[in-house]
C-alpha cells in the first residue's frame, strides 16, 4: 500500500471516530446543529475552489468541541425523588455535619419510604474505610464502586457517586456522554445504598478493608465533601467516560498516592480493575501470602443479605465478611 494512501487512512480513522461523536452530539443537543448549518451552505458556496470534504469535515468537528464545553449541564426542578437531595455539609473543628444522608426505607427498588438524617462525625474518630463494588448480570469489568467510612462508635458513612437522572428519563450510557443527566455525590446509609442493591436489585457486593491510617481516612473523607460541595454548586454532568461513578473515587486514591502512573486514570471506564490496581498497591488488608483471586474470594458477599434483619445490615456484612477468613 501506498504510503501516503495508508496515511490518509491513519488521518480518516480518528477523524471518523469524532464524526460519530457529532453524529451522537446532534441528536442529543440539538443547539449544535447550528453550526452545521452554517458550514453548509458556506461549503456549498465555496464549492469551486475545490476544497477536500475532509478539511470540512474537521472544520466541524473543530467547530462543535467549544460548543459541547460550553454547554452548561442539566438543570431540572425536579429529579428522581432518590437523588432529589444533595447533602449538604459544614465543618467545624473535628466534628462533620452532614444534612440530607439518605436513609430510605425500601419495600422494593421502586417502592420505599423517603428518609433523610442529620449526623455529626468527630473526624478523630474516624478508624476504618472499605472500598465497596456491586456486579449485576455477572458481568466482571463494569461494576458501581463505593466507599464506606467507619467511625468508633460503629456509624458507617457510605459515599456514592451516581447519575442524577430528571424524572421520566431512563439512562442509557450514550446519552451519558452527552450532557443528558446530572452528578450526585450520595452520602447515605449501608441499610440503604448497599442494602437496595444488594437485597432488591440482587447485586453482588464485595468489601475490601482498606490499609489506611486514620489520617489518610481523614484526607480521603474531607476530599469527597469538597468534591460533592464542588458538583452540586456548579452543577457538573454526569458523563460515561470521565465523570462516572468511578473518576471522583480514583481522584482520592491519587490525591493519596500522586505517584500513582496516569494509565489508571482511564481505569473507571473498566472499574472493574480498580479493586486489582488497588491489592496490587498494598492499598487492601490481606492475609499473609494471599493472592488476588483468594482476596475476591474472601471479600465477596454476594446478595440477598440481612433481609431478616434490615437494620443490622453493617454489622451482619462483617461479621460474614470475618466469616470467610480461610
Amino acid at each position: 500500500m501506498p504510503a501516503k494512501k495508508l496515511c490518509r487512512i491513519l488521518l480518516w480513522f480518528p477523524l471518523a471516530i469524532a464524526l460519530l461523536w457529532v453524529i451522537g452530539l446532534f441528536i442529543y443537543q440539538p443547539l449544535s446543529l447550528i453550526p452545521a448549518g452554517i458550514l453548509l451552505p458556506l461549503a456549498l458556496l465555496l464549492r469551486r475552489r475545490r476544497i477536500p470534504a475532509d478539511a470540512w469535515l474537521l472544520l466541524l468537528v473543530l467547530v462543535e468541541i467549544p460548543l459541547y464545553l460550553a454547554l452548561p449541564g442539566p438543570r431540572h426542578a425536579t429529579w428522581k425523588s432518590s437523588w432529589a437531595k444533595a447533602p449538604q455539609c459544614t465543618i467545624q473543628g473535628d466534628i462533620l455535619h452532614i444534612d440530607h444522608i439518605r436513609d430510605f426505607h425500601y419495600r422494593s427498588e421502586h417502592d420505599f419510604d423517603i428518609r433523610y438524617r442529620s449526623e455529626s462525625y468527630p473526624l478523630s474518630q474516624l478508624e476504618s474505610v472499605d472500598f465497596a463494588e456491586c456486579h449485576w448480570d455477572g458481568m466482571t469489568a463494569v461494576c458501581h464502586t463505593m466507599l464506606s467510612f467507619g467511625f468508633k462508635d460503629g456509624r458507617q458513612l457510605v459515599v456514592s457517586a451516581e447519575t442524577r437522572l430528571p424524572e421520566g428519563v431512563e439512562q442509557n450510557a450514550i446519552g451519558g456522554i452527552y450532557k443528558q443527566y446530572g452528578m450526585l455525590y450520595l452520602f447515605g446509609t449501608e441499610e440503604d445504598i448497599f442494602a437496595l442493591r444488594t437485597n432488591h436489585r440482587h447485586e453482588d457486593l464485595s468489601l475490601y478493608p482498606m490499609r489506611i491510617k486514620p489520617e489518610s481516612a481523614r484526607r480521603l473523607l474531607l476530599h469527597y465533601v469538597e468534591l460533592a460541595r464542588r458538583t452540586e454548586e456548579e452543577q457538573i454532568p454526569y458523563n460515561t467516560i470521565t465523570g462516572n461513578c468511578s473518576t471522583g473515587l480514583v481522584s482520592g486514591f491519587r490525591l493519596l498516592a500522586p505517584q500513582m502512573p496516569r494509565i489508571y486514570d482511564l481505569l473507571p471506564i473498566h472499574n472493574g480493575s480498580i479493586a486489582g490496581l488497588l491489592f496490587r498497591a498494598g492499598a487492601f488488608v490481606t492475609l499473609p501470602g494471599e493472592t488476588e483471586q483468594e482476596l475476591r474470594t474472601r471479600c465477596y458477599l454476594g446478595y440477598d443479605l440481612a433481609k431478616d434483619a434490615p437494620a443490622q445490615y453493617s454489622r451482619a456484612i462483617r461479621l460474614k465478611n470475618r466469616s470467610r477468613r480461610p
